[in-house]
């Protein structure tokens, strides 16, 4: 399967849990070299080589969703529990 499904709890406003994440994915973005983009509505797209994504942010949840390209199916449990290691640092 090609894509990372992850959804994460918190306890944060719905705008103090956009600002984490946003932070999140400017890390990410960094690491990875990918273009990030939000719509001020609690949701954030991101695509860079091999990846896109969406982060929507609810008044109680992260869900993290993405697809991988055909060769970054191979970094996928990687991708995956650095994903729900920042999600953890972040929200809890």
């Amino acid at each position: 399967m090609n894509s990372i499904n992850i959804l994460h709890s918190h306890s944060y406003s719905k705008d103090d849990a956009f600002v984490k994440a946003e932070k999140m994915l400017e890390e990410l973005a960094d690491k990875y070299g990918l273009e990030v983009e939000h719509d001020g509505e609690g949701h954030i797209s991101f695509s860079g080589s091999g990846i896109t994504g969406t982060v929507a942010i609810e008044h109680n949840e992260v869900h993290f969703t993405a697809t991988l390209s055909f060769l970054m199916i191979a970094m996928k449990s990687v991708i995956s529990s650095e994903i729900k290691r920042k999600l953890d640092n972040i929200f809890d």
